[in-house]
């Protein structure tokens, strides 16, 4: 039975209640959780209590092949049909645009090859140089079983950003396929994806969006975007190893299916080449479930729809994350480092990389980790970023990644860390 929700008084503060949300993570019930400020997020956040309930309640309770015709079949249906329905609501989207998948990796090479059924030579496939490799690596194999083109939209080299007056040069009405992230898992600016997405329809092409650094700052408000495909993480977003992907019902029907050929027909399996692991999907009904929980602990319960709540209690977790990368980027300023991006917190996300003048990237995630704090050196997966900026790739930057649960003295801690490593560089 999954427990009630800890600390059930209503706030009615506009500001995030940081002892109740950690109270909301078993991580933070630990020993452990008392030695290290953790900032890897990006790399993966903590579950929260009510998808790990779940979790456990699926693989003790009906681990057992679900839609058989038994209570024990039957149980673990409707324990992943409820993990469907969340997510679906959490989205405000049809639950038949959803595709669940092990990643989002295994969900962008699954797409982009099931567009090689309407790609021919001489199309033209757009991807930014900005993004992670799994939005990038599938399209360059995709282009080249179809005979299209294969397009990078370049970077600014000094900056690592992206410039309209160079996706205008490399967009045309050969361009089929726009796929760009919301926000660089190292550069950490918001892309502007609606006039990205705007400028790909008026040339014919469809625009796929990479959510999975933007989703665990501010949740997507994925049909406002108008993309024909978004896509996301949910272990970055607190639930289980999954990979959410949606279609926009027109471009799925233009996809060749990835399924069993008596599953074509069903949207939700048009691209599910083997279904994921079967608990994981039941568990995301305690997303759906924590965000309802703090939504009504600070706002009060109310009968609005769960997507609602969840931007709502996300604008709260946002600003929280933004102020605390604040205090971070204020000292940074005082370092002998190099912030990739912008050095601001305007228009990014609580997600810094940099390098040190006279460190390497992973020396000093080494050193951090001596006292107490998670981070990491590495490309990230973002290697041709890290090349066209002319870093070093087998060292990378160091990262440190926010999540709404981390406090002021999480940051604090990190602060005085880096001064002591980096202060008399």
């Amino acid at each position: 039975m999954d427990k009630e929700c800890k600390f059930p008084m209503t706030s009615t503060t506009s500001v995030l209640d940081l002892d109740f949300v950690r109270l909301q993570f078993p991580f933070f019930e630990t020993e452990t959780s008392e030695q290290w400020a953790f900032f890897e997020n990006a790399g993966g956040s903590f579950p929260c209590g009510a998808v790990v309930d779940r979790l456990t309640r699926f693989y003790r309770e009906n681990k057992v092949q679900p839609f058989t015709h038994n209570a024990l079949g039957l149980a673990a249906h409707d324990q992943m049909a409820a993990g469907r329905s969340a997510m679906a609501g959490l989205l405000n989207v049809p639950e038949d645009t959803l595709t669940l998948g092990p990643s989002t990796t295994q969900n962008m090479n699954t797409l982009s090859t099931a567009c090689t059924g309407f790609l021919k030579e001489g199309d033209e496939i757009l991807v930014s140089e900005q993004d992670h490799e799994a939005n990038i690596g599938g399209w360059e194999r995709a282009a080249t079983q179809a005979g299209a083109v294969f397009r990078l939209w370049p970077v600014n080299p000094e900056t690592g950003e992206l410039e309209w007056e160079t996706f205008e040069k490399c967009l045309n009405e050969k361009t089929k396929i726009v796929s760009v992230t919301h926000s660089s898992n190292i550069i950490g600016t918001i892309n502007p994806i609606q006039e990205i997405v705007r400028a790909g329809h008026e040339v014919g092409a469809k625009v796929v969006v990479d959510g999975v650094s933007y989703a665990p700052h501010a949740w997507p408000e994925v049909l406002s975007t108008g993309a024909d495909a978004y896509a996301f993480s949910t272990y970055k977003t607190y639930a289980t190893h999954l990979g959410v992907m949606y279609v926009a019902p027109e471009f799925m029907t233009q996809l060749a299916p990835q399924c069993h050929f008596f599953n074509v027909g069903q949207p939700s399996y048009h691209l599910d080449g083997a279904g994921p692991d079967h608990a994981s999907i039941a568990a995301l009904g305690g997303l759906g479930e924590y965000f309802e929980t703090v939504h009504d602990h600070h706002f009060g319960a109310s009968e609005l729809p769960l997507h609602e709540k969840a931007r709502a209690i996300s604008d709260l977790m946002h600003d929280h994350e933004q102020s605390l990368c604040a205090l971070l980027v204020d000292a940074l300023s005082r370092l002998p480092v190099r912030i990739i991006g912008k050095p601001t917190m305007e228009g990014r996300e609580a997600n810094i990389a940099l390098v040190a003048d006279k460190h390497s990237s992973i020396s000093i995630a080494t050193s951090l980790a001596e006292k107490g704090v998670v981070a990491s050196g590495d490309h990230f997966y973002a290697y041709r970023l890290i090349k066209a900026l002319g870093i070093d790739i087998d060292d990378g930057v160091l990262r440190m990644s926010f999540a709404h649960y981390n406090s002021r003295e999480d940051t604090l801690k990190l602060i005085s860390a880096l001064e002591s490593i980096l202060g008399d560089s």
